[in-house]
């Protein structure tokens, strides 16, 4: 993980001083060096601030090659390198440094922007191309790292974070209806909560010369259709073992990948199958330290059990014991740091887990996400489940949708009711846990914008032929992968990234999605069993009591049951934070906080995310001098 700024500027003028500030504020991400370049005739810059995690001796950024004018800088990591850099060699393009930055430098030079085929990982680069005059840049195709951009004064900015184009100059205003479509679904792939500043999609890659910028899109997850699953299931009696071996195969090989560093691999260990998963694999390949945080409410506290299976594999473990205090004295710098809002105080046990993973020394670490999208397991994805293959399902569900309709549903919802006959469930849950709690919470014109936006009809029509043919399910898991996915991840990214650790994610591998999307839908659940595939593949290397146990979502403590971080909550909102908010009414929010301590601790917890949406865009108005903004198109 390092840090990326680059400026393009088509009528020439720029310096490597353009990229000063965003230097600074990208060293975080990028605490071991730092290297900027200038094309000679003043149209690009480039700056990298550099987390030495494979080549630490050598590998500085930018990345040049002098006959081609050709520079790179890069955030992140490009796994099978060795492979590619031989392949290269091979084929007359060798590389001059150890690491694995610059093969994307030298597949570009002989492949042009097809390079991105080649490309396995977690990444954000942009390139150079001095003989072109053009700028390329791409992303990964999970959307790992991020990569933002915006246009000003004639001149494209592009970084790892808003905070580096912030220091660039550009302003700092919300975008009203990205965040209305965020309260309906998710951030659109390609915006943020700033008005004007852009994310460059997952799987994209972005082209800016002299006509302008133009994103295009170089992969994107393809499920297989009913028919292609039928043909499946009905298939070879043995369909299941062999799909079970590959399984097993392709995580061994995403893990095996993912340990390749100059330095010392952590891993995040939780109660659940799949960081155990990775856990007892990463093992096997190379000493590794495990970390878990852990709470004082024992129903949310997964460490006893990640202990229990850390000393079961023989490796070290830390427990980072986190307390209501910890959560108070770092909630605005989380939000900060983040960039995003938080739905729940898991957002900060994430920054505090990184700052103790930085704190021993470690550099890099692997964790489990991505187990839940590949496999189904969160308990949306089994409501799914059901609806695709059960008929009783279906009728329950539309039992509900007619009384759904009949109550005043928004027209986001009715749009996907009419266009996939079903709603997906994390939709409808968003829904209930999120949007219509909101309203009585809303400014008036903030109101207004909510009720003209549709989130979700831009992305079921750019979707059409990725979810023609496909299961309730797998139209389900596409869509929440282009919505609401990546932008939880870039969440998390950021937090980590504050304490310069870079986390490495084996199930957000592109050969192992090709794997597992593979399998029926009956294997997805077996016996009540979620997750079986990933169960069985892996079950000899897990403990009975993860083998077994059920999915538990990692959730942090609720800051509306603690009357001291209630207290914080009240702090923040007592001020301009939230006098300046443009989304939430004072009086209606300070209503809402004054009633909280009465009510029993279940309803109060029934109001943990209308808080922490309301304390996340206060922050975030305060933190960076926010304005309201246009929404942007």
């Amino acid at each position: 993980m390092c840090g990326i700024i680059g400026i393009f500027a088509r009528d020439g003028g720029v310096s490597t001083e353009a990229v000063a500030a965003a230097m600074a504020v990208l060293r975080p991400r990028g605490p071991d060096g730092a290297g900027v370049w200038c094309s000679p005739d003043g149209r690009a810059v480039l700056g990298h601030t550099r987390l030495a995690v494979v080549d630490p001796g050598g590998s500085a950024q930018p990345i040049g090659d002098e006959p081609s004018r050709t520079r790179l800088v890069a955030n992140g990591e490009f796994y099978d390198y060795r492979r590619i850099r031989t392949a290269l060699a091979d084929t007359g393009h060798p590389c001059r440094t150890r690491g694995d930055s610059e093969i994307a430098l030298r597949l570009y030079l002989r492949d042009g922007h097809r390079a991105l085929r080649e490309l396995r990982g977690e990444f954000a680069f942009a390139l150079w191309d001095g003989r072109r005059r053009e700028l390329f840049a791409a992303r990964d195709r999970f959307g790992v790292k991020p990569l933002y951009y915006t246009e000003r004064n004639g001149r494209l900015y592009l970084a790892s974070e808003i905070k580096a184009l912030l220091a660039c100059g550009v302003a700092a205003r919300w975008d009203p209806a990205a965040y209305a479509a965020h309260l309906q679904m998710a951030l659109p792939p390609d915006r943020t909560l700033f008005a004007g500043i852009r994310q460059l999609p997952p799987g994209c890659y972005l082209l800016a010369d002299d006509g302008g910028t133009t994103v295009h899109r170089y992969w994107d997850l393809d499920y297989p259709t009913t028919e292609e699953l039928a043909a499946v299931e009905h298939g070879s009696p043995t369909a299941l073992t062999g799909h079970l071996a590959q399984v097993r195969a392709g995580l061994d090989e995403a893990v095996r990948l993912r340990m390749v560093a100059d330095v010392p691999v952590a891993c995040h260990l939780s109660g659940g199958v799949d960081s155990s998963a990775l856990v007892a694999t990463a093992a096997g390949h190379r000493k590794v330290t495990t970390f878990t945080v852990s709470f004082a409410d024992v129903t949310l506290d997964e460490s006893p059990v990640a202990a229990r299976t850390a000393a079961r594999l023989g490796v070290p473990h830390h427990r980072i014991a986190l307390t209501p205090a910890d959560f108070a004295e770092h909630l605005a710098a989380t939000i900060r740091a983040g960039e995003m809002v938080q739905e729940n105080a898991h957002g900060v046990a994430r920054y505090l887990h990184s700052a103790a993973i930085g704190a021993r020394g470690f550099k890099t670490a692997l964790a489990g996400e991505g187990g839940d999208e590949l496999f189904a397991g969160y308990p949306q994805f089994q409501q799914d489940l059901a609806l695709s293959r059960s008929p009783a399902a279906r009728d329950r569900a539309r039992a509900g949708y007619r009384k759904l309709i009949e109550f005043g549903a928004p027209p986001h919802l009715r749009g996907v009711l009419d266009r996939l006959g079903f709603l997906p469930s994390w939709l409808t849950q968003r829904y209930f846990a999120v949007l219509a709690p909101s309203r009585p919470l809303l400014r008036p014109e903030f109101a207004e914008v909510l009720a003209r936006t549709d989130a979700c009809t831009p992305l079921l029509e750019q979707s059409r032929q990725q979810l023609a043919g496909r299961s309730a399910l797998h139209q389900s898991l596409y869509l929440f992968a282009k919505s609401w996915l990546p932008n939880y991840i870039l969440g998390a990214e950021r937090l980590d990234a504050a304490h310069g650790v870079e986390v490495r994610l084996p199930f957000f591998d592109h050969h192992l999605f090709a794997i597992a999307k593979a399998a029926p839908l009956p294997w997805y659940t077996r016996a009540g069993t979620t997750k079986y595939v990933l169960r069985t593949a892996v079950h000899d290397r897990l403990p009975e009591e993860v083998r077994t146990g059920a999915k538990r979502g990692f959730f942090a403590p609720p800051t509306v049951c603690d009357d001291g971080l209630l207290a914080t909550v009240r702090e923040i909102c007592a001020g301009p934070a939230l006098r300046d908010n443009p989304f939430y009414h004072p009086a209606a929010v300070r209503r809402l906080l004054d009633a909280l301590p009465a009510r029993p601790a279940g309803q109060r917890a029934a109001s943990e995310r209308l808080v922490q949406l309301v304390v996340a865009t206060s922050v975030l108005t305060a933190a960076f001098g926010m304005t309201t903004g246009e929404a942007t198109g």
